[in-house]
């Protein structure tokens, strides 16, 4: 055991022991408890930083220093996610002894790791530094509980994949738990003694993290969604961070994933859909390439179609793609899942121009792939190749005279012929080869004379959306209304990008004005009639909303919902899909459907949760 770990802990007994019977009075005025001592008496989903100010990532930061700050990040949009550790059979949370005793990876090579990551394609790596079970990947002086110390290996991996990642020019950010279930001194809740002696734990490992091993692009916070993850805690660990390593982008699990958190949001295993209201805020979508975050012993992994379909649905939103692996007891990158992703990496190689440090698309949703930009530059990446021979841009330039297309190409192929297109009314319509050029997925490149001009409006599916846990069902001929594409008419009303953890998807919410609504356009081609659905989510009987549409009122009373596993986190939200109506379009053209709040619920309002989240609209089409 080391000494100073040693001497730490009996500190800590003796202090408790002196302080006996007054320690909880101390925990009591905890200054750093002050604000959720305030909310104790609220409901438990009204207690977690809820009402609180945001955890910033940098405070007082210039626009222009953040730019420069987060720059290497937002333009490597590919990270290698890496959860590793002595956990058997994909277990998170209890590790055995007998699992440590025989946890040697010997078949480790940091250098080779770094190597195999830049041939599929990425460009930055983020791995656990200590999870939930609360065992440490590095070699820390304030526990045992660590490779060095509690198993054979007696090496620091994490020192060793440091300098692999320095000398390859690989991007490098540290995973740490907020919730360990391993140490004495941490619990969920506040009103705990011993809770600061856990809090200066993290500190004091945070500080070896981010002063031993070099420049670290990212500290990815996790465990944070627990009453004792205050805001005045978050604040100083944010504080420390930011004095030891000014220029890390902070994720937003330092706060509780809200609005203005960290740097950058991050979505749990699904990709949101973006429109003009994420106002160029950061985000990060990390998904499992294998079936679970650890290891699980086999291969559970997912197809190269599935990573290059994440991938370019990610960074046509604005987003980075943390891929997540599970690195195996032995110390290899799961082989299996390598050899899958070796394909994507090649087709990176011929198409990286579409991914690497590009923008945010301009279209809000092409139901037969994605859309990227650099500067006047567009590049279409095509899931599903038309059989037709014809690409059909929808609402690309037709009402911008002087922004018109030079050249459509195909990237990554020999230079050739340009393809021919033609602009049919606010559509593009471009000539491609009747199969795809590329076995995995080609790309469109398409040269304007000017910035971009798309209209948005919302138009019926082409085809059926690719299913993802927590949305309604959207088929051919339907109208989808993501509360991404809304127009917000107010201040509080808000869009979010979602947790992921609990079903908590992309959003409006902070609805606690009632003056503040929000609305969708759309274009209707052929007079028809919908079943009109809303997807939505409150933990109170909170209020009453209106739906207008083509002169048309729907009203709905929400009712309460609650998470099937009954979860007390702030992201178990249970989201339910509710039939309200139907709607006829007895004439084609452009109309526009609003959500307004009828009445909102004083206690609502009081609590900080307002009249509802509201993830989407559907119109489905009646036949």
């Amino acid at each position: 055991m080391k000494p100073y770990c040693t001497m730490k802990k009996l500190s800590t007994i003796f202090l408790l022991a002196a302080l006996g019977v007054q320690s909880f009075a101390v925990a009591q005025s905890d200054p750093l408890e002050s604000l959720a001592r305030a909310k104790a008496d609220r409901p438990w989903f009204a207690q977690f930083m809820s009402g609180d100010p945001v955890v910033a990532g940098f405070p007082g930061e210039s626009d222009a220093d953040r730019e420069k700050r987060v720059q290497k990040w937002k333009d490597a949009k590919f990270g290698l996610f890496l959860h590793w550790g002595p956990q058997r059979a994909g277990g998170e949370y209890v590790i055995k002894a007998d699992v440590l005793d025989n946890f040697n990876p010997v078949k480790f090579d940091a250098e080779e790791w770094v190597l195999t990551a830049q041939k599929l394609g990425f460009k930055y790596i983020v791995i656990t530094t200590k999870h939930h079970a609360g065992f440490c990947m590095f070699d820390s002086a304030y526990t045992d509980h660590d490779i060095t110390d509690a198993t054979p290996f007696g090496r620091d991996p994490i020192k060793e994949l440091a300098d692999a990642c320095a000398k390859h020019n690989m991007l490098l950010g540290f995973y740490y738990s907020v919730w360990d279930i391993k140490h004495p001194d941490y619990t969920a809740n506040i009103g705990s003694p011993r809770y600061a002696v856990y809090h200066q734990y993290m500190l004091d490992q945070t500080k070896e993290l981010l002063t031993r091993y070099g420049d670290v692009v990212t500290l990815w916070m996790d465990g944070e969604w627990v009453n004792s993850w205050t805001y005045e805690r978050a604040s100083e660990y944010r504080d420390q961070a930011r004095k030891l390593q000014p220029n890390i982008l902070l994720v937003d699990r330092i706060g509780q994933r809200r609005l203005g958190d960290g740097d950058y949001g991050s979505c749990e295993n699904f990709t949101p859909y973006i429109g003009d209201n994420i106002h160029g805020r950061l985000w990060e979508s990390c998904q499992r390439f294998d079936g679970g975050w650890f290891w699980r012993g086999k291969d559970t992994s997912q197809s190269v179609q599935w990573a290059l379909l994440n991938l370019v649905d990610t960074v046509s939103r604005g987003g980075n793609l943390l891929l997540n692996m599970g690195p195996t007891p032995e110390g290899l990158l799961p082989p299996v899942s390598v050899t899958k992703l070796q394909p994507l990496g090649d087709w990176l190689h011929q198409h990286g121009e579409s991914i690497y440090g590009v923008e945010r698309g301009p279209h809000y949703l092409l139901d037969w792939g994605s859309c990227t930009r650099r500067g006047n530059t567009l590049y279409y990446q095509i899931a599903h190749w038309p059989t037709d021979g014809k690409l059909i841009i929808p609402g690309l330039n037709g009402s911008t005279a002087n922004a018109g297309i030079s050249q459509v190409t195909l990237l990554g192929q020999d230079p050739g012929t340009p393809l021919k297109f033609n602009q049919s009314g606010d559509n593009v319509v471009v000539s491609v080869p009747l199969k795809s050029v590329d076995p995995l997925m080609s790309v469109i490149k398409v040269e304007l004379t000017g910035p971009p001009n798309v209209d948005n409006a919302i138009r019926p599916l082409s085809r059926g959306l690719r299913p993802q846990t927590g949305n309604a069902k959207v088929n051919t001929g339907d109208y989808f209304l993501s509360s991404a594409f809304a127009k917000i008419h107010g201040d509080d009303l808000h869009f979010s990008l979602g947790a992921g953890a609990g079903g908590q998807r992309e959003n409006l919410k902070g609805w606690t004005n009632p003056a503040e609504w929000a609305e969708w356009e759309i274009v209707v081609e052929t007079p028809g009639n919908y079943e009109l659905q809303v997807n939505y989510s409150s933990w109170m009987d909170s209020g009453t909303f209106s739906v207008e549409v083509a002169g048309q009122t729907f009203e709905h009373r929400i009712e309460k919902s609650v998470h099937k596993r009954g979860r007390k986190s702030p992201f178990a939200a249970a989201f339910q899909v509710v039939n309200i109506g139907k709607v006829s379009f007895k004439d084609p053209g452009r109309y526009n459907l609003s959500v307004k709040a009828l009445e909102i619920d004083p206690i609502a309002i009081q609590y900080d949760q307002g009249l509802m989240m509201l993830r989407e609209i559907v119109l489905k089409k009646i036949p």
